[in-house]
């Protein structure tokens, strides 16, 4: 009752001025991402489907958008697996809490690297690495809200809207390199529902585009789940880390 009271005694914008910029929070936006925060921070499992869209320039025909489909499951603290279909190919990761596996569906192939002991560890050192992106990720961050109010930018609170059929509470913010939109569920959860960013410093201002629905939480998801199985037949390839990585 009391975060509803809070929620429903409407909205304050803080004005900041720091360095000769002026900063622009809004409270009601603080509020429903800190519960949304709270809510992936508490639940003991989950699933969902992203469909996220991407932009990739080209020299003749501009900004080309690119989309992936991304069934993912989680068991906390250190389960995952992954199933991915679209403009990247069809490929699955799988984390048991000692080791991730990768397999291509179109290839055939197959090749696995060492991992920490915590999903969220897992995923900021694959990514660093091996370049590998994980949807939703930011959100299941314990700093998620925090770093995001670091960047000195906006944050500001744009009333309700419908999102894939769903009441949403809709929210924009910019920093000095990019401007994002989230959508949060209307609901007990709090779950993100939609996400936009546009990286205003690059010329082309290439957009990233997730949805994610057909949320489940706290369901008894068996560790057997999050074991690879090598198909018949299949090759083992070592993964490339990425170009540069420190």
């Amino acid at each position: 009752m009391g975060k509803k009271i809070l929620f429903l005694m409407g909205f304050v914008i803080l004005t900041i001025t720091a360095n000769g910029q002026t900063q622009r929070i809004d409270s009601t936006a603080v509020f429903l991402l800190h519960r949304t925060g709270e809510t992936l921070q508490d639940i003991k499992s989950c699933s969902f489907t992203a469909i996220t869209t991407y932009d990739v320039p080209n020299e003749i025909l501009g900004l080309i958008k690119h989309t992936i489909n991304d069934k993912v499951s989680i068991k906390f603290p250190d389960k995952m697996k992954v199933t991915s279909s679209g403009d990247k190919g069809n490929r699955g990761l799988w984390y048991n809490g000692k080791k991730l596996n990768y397999y291509s569906f179109d290839n055939n192939t197959y090749g696995f690297t060492t991992a920490p002991g915590s999903v969220i560890e897992t995923i900021d050192e694959v990514s660093k690495k091996y370049g590998i992106e994980f949807p939703g990720a930011d959100f299941f961050y314990p700093s998620f809200l925090q770093d995001l109010l670091s960047e000195q930018g906006n944050l500001i609170f744009l009333g309700k809207t419908i999102v894939d059929g769903r009441e949403c509470f809709h929210i924009a913010g910019s920093d000095k390199t990019k401007s994002f939109q989230f959508w949060i569920g209307n609901d007990e959860l709090f779950l993100p529902v939609k996400l936009v960013i546009i990286y205003t410093s690059d010329k082309d201002k290439p957009q990233y585009e997730a949805l994610y629905k057909d949320w489940t939480t706290n369901s008894d998801y068996p560790d057997s789940m999050f074991e690879f199985t090598t198909p018949p037949k299949a090759t083992k390839v070592k993964l490339a880390p990425r170009e540069n990585t420190k």
